[in-house]
């Protein structure tokens, strides 16, 4: 009989299943009319003062009101640190990440309201150490998975041709 508690476990206790229950993801899905681009986004950060700038190409196959050449560039305000990873589309889905699908669906921005530490994984790129209400943000690329603590996001569309 042991054999089959070593094989199989053994039945999950109600205590377990209630945290489980408790600790789902809370989240905001920022990406509602927009998305980066599935195949090449081309992620490139750079840092104004202590502001970190994310710049990429925009998902122009899926969303009509885009075209060839869009970008997004994301404000991140007053960053405290982030994590740009290489936990991909297919390790997301295999369960390489602290998340899973059924928790946080793949392919979006979140803001995470709770319900996810801020433990992020490496690397780690740490800007300061203030640490007052600053929101938890992750986008998931195709190959990349990037997360951040800053107080806020601002968005702002453009085509880098038109510049």
């Amino acid at each position: 009989m042991n054999w089959l508690k070593k094989t199989f476990g053994t039945k999950k206790n109600n205590d377990s299943v209630k945290k489980n229950q408790t600790e789902m993801i809370d989240y905001i899905q920022i990406t509602n009319n927009w998305n980066a681009d599935p195949v090449s986004p081309e992620i490139e950060l750079s840092m104004d003062e202590e502001n970190l700038i994310m710049d990429i190409y925009l998902n122009h196959y899926a969303f009509e009101n885009f075209k060839e050449g869009d970008k997004v560039k994301i404000s991140f305000k007053n960053c405290q640190e982030y994590s740009l990873n290489t936990c991909n589309d297919e390790g997301y889905y295999y369960g390489q990440y602290r998340t899973n699908p059924k928790e946080l669906p793949w392919g979006q921005f979140y803001e995470i309201k709770s319900g996810l530490d801020r433990n992020m994984p490496s690397p780690i790129v740490k800007i300061n150490d203030s640490n007052s209400d600053k929101k938890h943000f992750i986008f998931f690329f195709k190959d990349e998975t990037f997360e951040c603590l800053a107080s806020e996001y601002e968005l702002e569309f453009y085509n880098e041709n038109e510049k």
